[in-house]
């Protein structure tokens, strides 16, 4: 089959959904990624069909710092409603003759494009907070404790939500697609079977969704990067570091956090690798407790570190656990709260901090008791093996295969 893979958002939405491309490939369909343009050069390396759709999400992030406040989320909104005319634009002419498409992230245009040029279309889901469930809150709730009425309100407010925000923009390009209107946004985004792209183990679909659905268990990438060699030689150099980096979170963020961060991390006495926004100078130095380094590859790094401290994003969340080490999640926005909830009630590791009350101490804390908890190293250990013996690409290929196509 001719496959087309369709995405929106930061690598961590980009990578696992090229995972799946390369596996379809390897099985002799015919793929080709669409996604937004600052992946390109990233994916050539994979040797993966790939076609820029969109803008630079990258930029827009970085635009908006504090990303956990409430003045981002409202760029996020004019974002989206910006990507998704980009996308009835863009598409028809990228999809067309394709004999299947699949959608992911802010693909919110795909269901209705593909709709018009007849061709069967389904979703995958990085995480089980997509669908909804009074088992969890919409996405834009951070507390993750809320009485199941509570959490079944919170939907169906997102969808009043949607009704107003999303779904008048669909009708009017479906309109000009000459499609029906739908009544339900978020409905019609999912489609009728979901492939969700995380571990059971970690996070499972609640038992109340109405969607069809298969959980498939998250899509690894075996990463071609290499691990640097002064990181390399800071690992042989010392006792086993803690990780920290808050991915596609904007790097000013990070940098106003990092002395604090270097401060919580050697008050414990404890070595450290944080994960670098500076490219262009003015980066802190390396010493014998500390390493900066760029973009290294989560799964290559993971499995030496003593404990992860990062912002909750799915992918991440997936690798540390596949990795077999403790977690500390500083959740700043969206399903990052999901995945620091399901962390610490898996005994992953403990509370969250949410980015707005990060402190000092409160890091400390979390570091001295993620690393003095046996129970919890095992429990990650534990867990690490039931993730490494899945085999998540055959199970959603498979079910591409019999199930998407008639």
């Amino acid at each position: 089959m001719k496959i087309i893979l369709v995405t929106c958002g930061t690598r961590g939405d980009v990578q696992p959904i090229l995972t799946l491309a390369l596996a379809l490939k390897d099985t002799g369909h015919e793929v080709l990624l669409a996604a937004p343009p600052e992946n390109a050069v990233w994916v050539a390396q994979y040797d993966c069909p790939f076609h820029a759709l969109g803008s630079n999400v990258e930029t827009i992030l970085e635009s908006c710092p504090n990303a956990h406040t409430v003045k981002p989320a409202i760029t996020f909104l004019r974002f989206v409603r910006q990507e998704l005319k980009i996308q009835f634009s863009q598409l028809p002419s990228i999809i067309r003759g394709a004999d299947l498409v699949l959608g992911a992230s802010l693909a919110s245009g795909l269901h209705s494009v593909s709709e018009s040029l007849d061709i069967p279309y389904g979703f995958i889901a990085l995480t089980p907070q997509l669908l909804p469930s009074s088992h969890h809150p919409f996405l834009s709730a951070k507390k993750h404790d809320m009485p199941r009425w509570i959490n079944r309100l919170s939907w169906e407010m997102a969808k009043g939500i949607d009704n107003f925000n999303l779904k008048p923009l669909i009708n009017r390009e479906r309109r000009h697609l000459g499609l029906m209107p739908i009544h339900d946004a978020w409905g019609h985004i999912l489609g009728d079977h979901v492939i969700v792209a995380s571990d059971p183990s970690l996070g499972r679909v609640p038992p109340d969704v109405k969607q069809h659905y298969t959980q498939s268990g998250y899509f690894h990438l075996r990463q071609k990067e290499v691990l640097d060699r002064k990181i390399e030689t800071f690992l042989s150099s010392g006792s086993p570091p803690l990780y920290v980096g808050f991915g596609s979170m904007p790097s000013q963020d990070m940098k106003t956090l990092t002395p604090m961060i270097l401060d919580a991390v050697r008050s414990g006495g404890h070595r450290v690798i944080v994960s670098s926004p500076w490219t262009n100078g003015g980066r802190p130095s390396n010493d014998q407790d500390c390493c900066f380094t760029p973009n290294s590859p989560h799964d290559l790094l993971f499995p030496h570190m003593a404990a992860v401290v990062h912002h909750g994003g799915a992918g991440t969340t997936a690798t540390a656990a596949k990795a077999g080490v403790p977690q500390i999640i500083v959740p700043h926005m969206l399903d990052q709260f999901y995945w620091a909830n399901r962390v610490h009630r898996s005994g992953l590791g403990p509370k969250p901090i949410w980015r707005s009350r990060l402190t000092r101490r409160r890091l400390a804390k979390a570091i001295e008791e993620c690393l003095s908890d046996a129970a919890m190293r095992n429990r990650a250990k534990e867990l690490s093996g039931l993730i490494q013996a899945r085999d998540s690409l055959d199970k959603a290929v498979k079910l591409i295969e019999s199930a998407f196509v008639s």
